[in-house]
């Protein structure tokens, strides 16, 4: 499920931050990701040439570098007993406090390495693609999608993702859903348009599907089912399922949801989207969600063709 605040004028700042606020809530994010029973654990460098750091700053001086596969261990957070592990410079950025194997102390951005991640391997064994989800300093956690190829001797970042990355079963690509700088046209709603990418196993190929979210892949149609309520401009359009070749063509509705229904409801300070549709093959039908005026959750399930089989509370 996914949530975006429903009152932009309530986000917190995301430039330089004064040190004390910047220490709470760096102290509430950490507990609140991790559930404060610990950090201890292991960082693996994803980025070539990074620069450990005396201090938890870029202009501090360096102390050594680091290549992708590198790992270095990471010391525990107690709750309630300080000494974190997590650092937060005059810019808003968040470091890590690492130990190599020779005992030595220093500190890396933690866009930089991976400590709490998930991996999604290629069908093929090789390349493997981890999301690496991070704590930043606006109090919400990050998550970046890295590409890994032949043993870490390559890596490439392909930016921020939403939810996880769905492998085709040749191995040859993968489709994954990002976040845009375009922001929706709704002036009570913060939230940027939602973009569903294709990229080569390889990363050196990246064509953007359609605005959507929550990809469904069917490759024994050679499509992808997606909600879809906004252009690419950020434009309302109806709300429903649509569909588009794995291609990147013949983009067109599935399903439209009646009038009276959204895929966001508002919900306190945020917006709540409904959960993601689920494909049922066979027999060829597909289960979405969406909330009522009410904002209650309804279910409907569809065929392929877009005929409704059925509509109930959910």
């Amino acid at each position: 499920m996914t949530l975006t605040h429903s009152n932009p004028d309530r986000l917190p700042a995301t430039r330089s931050l004064p040190a004390g606020v910047a220490a709470v809530v760096l102290a509430l994010l950490i507990t609140s990701l991790w559930a404060a029973e610990c950090l201890a654990g292991d960082a693996t460098v994803l980025a070539r040439d990074v620069q450990i750091r005396l201090r938890p700053s870029t202009a501090s001086r360096s102390v050594g570098t680091a290549q992708p596969g590198d790992i270095f261990g990471v010391g525990s957070l107690k709750a309630g007993r300080g000494g974190s592990s997590y650092f937060l410079d005059e810019r808003g950025d968040v470091w890590v406090k690492v130990q190599g194997s020779g005992g030595g102390t220093g500190f890396i951005r933690t866009d930089l390495v991976s400590i709490n991640h998930e991996d999604f391997r290629s069908p093929r064994g090789d390349p493997l693609l981890i999301v690496n989800v991070r704590p930043t300093g606006i109090g919400e956690p990050a998550r970046d999608l890295w590409l890994v190829e032949k043993d870490w001797q390559g890596t490439h970042r392909l930016g921020p993702i939403v939810g996880k990355p769905i492998w085709a079963s040749t191995g040859d690509w993968f489709l994954f859903q990002k976040d845009s700088d375009q922001p929706v046209k709704d002036p009570n709603l913060d939230r940027t348009v939602e973009l569903i990418e294709k990229v080569s196993a390889d990363g050196k190929s990246q064509t953007t599907l359609a605005a959507g979210s929550y990809p469904v892949l069917n490759e024994s149609r050679g499509e992808v089912y997606f909600y879809h309520d906004v252009d690419e401009q950020g434009n309302p359009v109806p709300p429903g399922l649509f569909a588009v070749t794995v291609d990147g063509t013949n983009p067109h509705p599935v399903f439209l949801l009646p009038e009276k229904y959204s895929f966001w409801k508002e919900d306190g300070d945020f917006f709540v989207q409904a959960p993601p549709p689920t494909l049922q093959v066979p027999p060829g039908r597909i289960v979405l969600r969406a909330f009522d005026r009410g904002g209650h959750k309804v279910r409907f399930t569809i065929s392929l063709e877009g005929q409704l089989i059925e509509r109930k509370s959910d």
